[in-house]
């Protein structure tokens, strides 16, 4: 993939070199309260590095670094499903947004710039007709995230991807949200 350059980022695809900051980011979100909400990650260094290997290995999973230092400060995916349109029924083109980024850059409009540029790729070079994303209920930022993105929220629903020590599932309100191509074209600043 070419990468992607905003104003103040550079957006490329992994290489195996990027495993120790890529490791930073996946422990400071495995040390959150936001970590409950999400599949276990591998936190050595050896598994984090066979991860950054295969991000490595295609175009969905994209490191943002700082173009002033190029240092690795987040990564946002983007994955072609194939989804339903549901006011023609036919199929539409759909890609699933997901992002991490290193706990120290929070608040800064780091996420929000990268993912405007990811997005923008989805619906200019993919095709994408729609892209989707969830989260928890309880994952405020990440929310604030999508709203600040224009996405919409479709619906909510109980998820689990973890157990208690006892084996009892913990339990979520998650939601689902998704973009239109219509309304990005309407309402977004492209970079």
């Amino acid at each position: 993939m070419t990468p992607l350059t905003t104003e103040r980022l550079e957006i490329r695809n992994f290489s195996v070199d990027d495993a120790p900051a890529l490791r930073e980011i996946i422990l400071q979100y495995q040390a959150s309260e936001h970590a409950a909400y999400d599949h276990v990650w591998p936190t050595s260094v050896d598994e984090i590095r066979d991860v950054a290997e295969w991000f490595a290995s295609g175009d969905a999973f994209l490191t943002v670094c700082l173009r002033a230092s190029g240092q690795m400060i987040g990564y946002v995916a983007l994955n072609p499903v194939e989804g339903r349109d549901h006011q023609s029924r036919g199929f539409a083109q759909v890609c699933d947004l997901g992002y991490c980024f290193n706990f120290d850059h929070h608040g800064r409009g780091y996420a929000t710039e990268a993912c405007q540029a990811v997005i923008g790729r989805a619906f200019d070079e993919l095709g994408a007709d729609r892209v989707t994303a969830g989260t928890a209920a309880a994952n405020a930022p990440s929310c604030s995230l999508l709203a600040r993105l224009g996405f919409r929220r479709l619906e909510e629903r109980t998820a689990s991807f973890r157990s208690a020590a006892d084996g009892t599932p913990i339990e979520f309100l998650a939601y689902s949200f998704a973009l239109d191509r219509a309304d990005w074209i309407g309402a977004s600043t492209p970079y």
